[in-house]
């Protein structure tokens, strides 16, 4: 199945969530993009995935507006909350990322 992950700027939750999926099943191709896309990663949400084995460090936000779309099987609307502002929240964040993940690759 291929899945497209969409939120704002492709910068914390969407990179994630994507990840995530993958993880979920190796028989997932998934690609996150956002509307208005960030420079980079933000540097939190990348020592946040460290800590789960992901290494998004080379990860670049990808325009929306350059991916067809219709190749994919299913398109996950990823709210794109703010940066957390500490490890904590983060960790919160991720968490509920990694599960609404979960739950809406069980509905497609």
């Amino acid at each position: 199945m291929r899945i497209l992950v969409v939120t704002e700027t492709d910068a914390c939750c969407g990179p994630m969530a994507a990840a995530f999926l993958r993880d979920y099943s190796v028989a997932n191709e998934v690609v996150s993009a956002g509307r208005n896309p960030a420079e980079t990663v933000d540097s939190m949400v990348v020592a946040l995935m460290k800590e789960c084995l992901v290494d998004l460090s080379g990860y670049q936000p990808r325009d929306v507006k350059e991916i067809h779309v219709s190749a994919f099987d299913a398109i996950y609307e990823c709210p794109d909350t703010p940066v957390p502002d500490s490890l904590e929240s983060g960790r919160l964040l991720r968490d509920l990322v990694k599960n609404e993940a979960y739950l809406f690759l069980r509905r497609v």
